[in-house]
């Protein structure tokens, strides 16, 4: 939502709900949120619509690299730039995956 405070704080959401408004208004909140607190972050958010529970952990993790490459090829993932963190149907798993995907191809 914002890059004016950089990095970008938000979660990675996989639910089979996901849609682009409630995505955007999510990462607004973020954003507000942090000027309010007076957090050094921009405001972000993703998310694909999938349900977990319907892919395997090797199914699950070729979206997760594969949805990382991109974002990170569109310059929104990155040092400096985005602080990926957990939110629903995502955890500490998908993190590592998401680290280890942009450390291995783009960092």
């Amino acid at each position: 939502h914002s890059h004016h405070r950089t990095p970008c704080k938000g979660g990675m959401r996989f639910s089979d709900e996901v849609e682009e408004d409630e995505v955007k208004a999510l990462a607004k909140l973020m954003t507000y949120k942090c000027a309010v607190c007076d957090v050094p972050f921009g405001g972000a958010k993703a998310g694909i619509k999938i349900s977990p529970k319907d892919f395997s952990d090797i199914e699950l993790e070729k979206i997760t690299r594969r949805f990382t490459v991109e974002l990170a090829k569109k310059g929104f993932l990155g040092p400096g730039i985005d602080v990926p963190a957990p939110d629903m149907g995502t955890g500490e798993r998908e993190m590592s995956w998401m680290a280890d995907t942009y450390k291995n191809t783009i960092g």
